[in-house]
């Protein structure tokens, strides 16, 4: 294609990505982007505008790049002074050239789109060359233009995941119900039952018991539908209107556990519900632990979890069509059997009009609603907004909560301050979970960890009051999976698609070197000698010479460092060094530690502790006797100044007796 590109699309904020993905494709095919003179022109109008300072800044910092680009032969300016206005350009030359090159125009403008993209249902002219038009996103790639909608002045994307409300839909309500919970007369314990009648008066039969919870017992049935049988606790006046409520609307989406008819005993009393049956494994426990991901799921690559989180989206979606919030947003009641279909139980828990979800757990709770009391307020949409998010992000780093950290804090507290620990840019808490979460993070395309970030960090633009509707983050993975499937991020690293990869995710201008023992390649200036950080401190185990306790010989120790084993554990160097007794020395008086590993030497020898310090002996052993110092002088008081002459000769000549000896 020869390629084109619009005004507003360089002053795009995804446009630096673009060139720097763009680049080297070009210098591949040794080809250039055009850009028309009258482009230029536009971006120095906006630099010498004085009403929007910050988009005289973005055009000046464009037209730097474009200088750069230019120098790079990567780009082409033409144009002459009989052009007219930039779009007129485009579909001059577009209608020109269209019979002889396929033609690509990047721009942001949807009529100018709209224009240029009908030059391939022309009538008069007949072609085998294509035009076609994309628009930068915010990760620098190109994508569709035919994707989006006006609203009002604005362009945004019409994703493929509708959120408009079914016309069936529950109503909204803003109170909490005022039916009391009062318990339900009950002739007989249910649970020792095994034939029910529906609300028409069928005949059920339970057959065989498939789970069981805090709430009740899920049994087959004769019919295709399962039971879910309340234990006697748990039937009340408020469950019992919920459920007749929630039997107003037909739910009939594959994977939603919903309820379908209400179940009585023989005496006509409520019992519990009959429901679509469930399968497949607990999200929290096939997917959300490392060792059950790879016994449950052994195949499964990153484009396989990315599908499960458009396949999850999508049955929230459903619900959320129809007014039901989920609340309790659990892991625990998501199953699996495979990437595109997945079953949502424990539904009967859901929010709906004025009944609320009376339970959630703590990862999935907003901060503004953590440590309420979750069956006294109605949650919003935005609010199941945060779990939802939440929940993706654990998907992405299995079972890892966006708010874990390394040394951190409690849980709670850190969703209420909204202290994400991963890093956007040059924006961090330093506080990222050791283990392979970072590399994770690392791989996730920039516009994903983006709104990630905005979701989860205090202060960001997609906070409480505005987190991002289910279809953005539907388009945002559906791309994701674009990129996955389509080879685009692969060819770029090769551990894209890897689940758990070893290693940060490839930058370009960097130069990678495998690591001579486990092979994994890092970025070459990372490697000591060769080895990478994570192999440093592995290494060797052997048993302590003294308690057999086992040893890590370090690879750092031995290929670095080039050090001896040790032939002892630090406990036991340690206690060796500890000190057995003080002793005074004979010669000096000054007072010295004999150490464990000392006494044991000579008693081994059956020897007597030295009576002498180190330094006594030294010199004992050097000049064949002891000199000793002379004793400390004791200081006296003016009083006594005038000391007897007699008795300091009588000290002196003692003392020489003793040096002549």
């Amino acid at each position: 294609y020869k390629i084109f590109i619009d005004t507003c699309s360089i002053l795009e904020d995804g446009n630096s990505l673009f060139w720097e993905k763009m680049s080297p494709y070009l210098k591949d095919a040794k080809s250039r982007v055009f850009i028309a003179q009258r482009v230029i022109d536009e971006l120095d109008k906006h630099v010498n505008q004085k009403k929007d300072p910050s988009l005289a800044a973005k055009a000046s910092e464009a037209k730097k790049l474009l200088a750069v680009l230019q120098q790079a032969d990567l780009i082409d300016i033409r144009g002459e002074a009989s052009d007219g206005f930039a779009d007129n350009v485009f579909l001059v030359v577009f209608t020109k050239f269209r019979l002889h090159h396929n033609l690509l125009l990047i721009t942001q403008d949807r009529k100018l789109t709209a224009d240029i993209e009908a030059l391939n249902q022309s009538q008069s002219v007949k072609s085998s060359k294509r035009i076609e038009v994309r628009k930068i996103a915010v990760d620098g790639s190109l994508v569709p233009i035919s994707a989006f909608r006006s609203e009002g002045s604005k362009s945004k994307p019409t994703s493929a995941l509708s959120e408009k409300t079914d016309v069936n839909a529950f109503k909204l309500s803003s109170q909490v119900t005022s039916i009391p919970k009062t318990p339900l007369k009950l002739t007989h314990n249910p649970l020792f039952e095994d034939t029910f009648q529906d609300e028409t008066g069928k005949q059920v039969w339970l057959k065989e018991q498939i789970a069981s919870g805090g709430e009740g017992i899920i049994y087959r049935t004769n019919s295709d539908l399962v039971a879910k049988i309340y234990k006697p606790d748990q039937l009340n006046q408020w469950r019992f209107e919920k459920i007749k409520l929630m039997l107003t609307r037909q739910i009939d989406e594959p994977g939603i556990s919903y309820p379908r008819h209400l179940l009585f005993n023989a005496l006509g009393e409520f019992v519990g519900y009959l429901m679509p049956e469930a399968r497949g494994k607990e999200l929290q426990r096939s997917l959300f632990i490392k060792p059950l991901l790879y016994k449950n799921f052994p195949n499964w690559k990153k484009n396989d979890t990315v599908r499960l989180c458009l396949t999850i989206l999508e049955k929230i979606n459903y619900l959320h069509n129809r007014n039901i919030i989920l609340g309790d947003i659990n892991p625990a009641n998501i199953l699996i059997v495979s990437p595109t279909e997945v079953y949502f139980v424990d539904t009967d828990s859901y929010q709906i009009e004025g009944f609320p979800c009376p339970v959630g757990t703590i990862n999935f709770t907003a901060p503004e609603i953590q440590r309420k009391s979750f069956d006294s307020f109605l949650r919003t949409f935005d609010q199941e907004r945060f779990a939802v998010a939440t929940l993706l992000f654990m998907i992405m780093l299995p079972g890892k909560s966006p708010y874990a950290q390394q040394g951190g804090e409690n849980p709670i507290d850190n969703i209420i301050n909204m202290d994400f620990s991963y890093p956007f840019g040059d924006r961090s808490n330093k506080k990222t979970p050791e283990g392979p979460w970072r590399y994770i993070w690392s791989h996730l395309p920039y516009a994903l960890k983006k709104l990630f970030y905005e979701t989860f960090r205090k202060g960001e633009s997609l906070g409480p009051g505005n987190r991002l509707a289910l279809s953005a983050w539907y388009d945002q993975f559906s791309e994701y999976e674009r990129l996955l499937v389509s080879g685009i991020l692969t060819s770029q690293d090769e551990m894209a698609m890897e689940l758990f990869p070893t290693r940060l995710k490839k930058i370009a201008k960097l130069t990678y070197k495998p690591c001579r023992l486990c092979h994994e390649e890092n970025v070459e200036g990372q490697l000591v000698s060769g080895i990478c950080r994570a192999c440093l401190p592995k290494g060797e185990y052997y048993n302590c010479d003294s308690c057999d306790e086992m040893i890590l010989y370090t690879n750092e120790q031995r290929l670095v460092k080039q050090q001896k084993r040790f032939s002892i554990c630090r406990n036991c160097h340690d206690k060796r060094n500890e000190v057995w007794t003080h002793v005074v020395c004979g010669d000096c008086g000054a007072r010295f530690g004999i150490t464990n590993s000392e006494h044991d030497y000579f008693a081994a020898k059956g020897l007597h502790v030295p009576k002498r310090c180190e330094s006594c002996r030294r010199e004992r052993r050097t000049n064949g006797r002891s000199v000793p110092k002379p004793p400390p002088v004791t200081p006296v008081s003016k009083s006594s100044e005038q000391n007897d002459s007699s008795a300091m000769g009588s000290i002196l000549k003692i003392l020489a007796n003793f040096l002549s000896r």
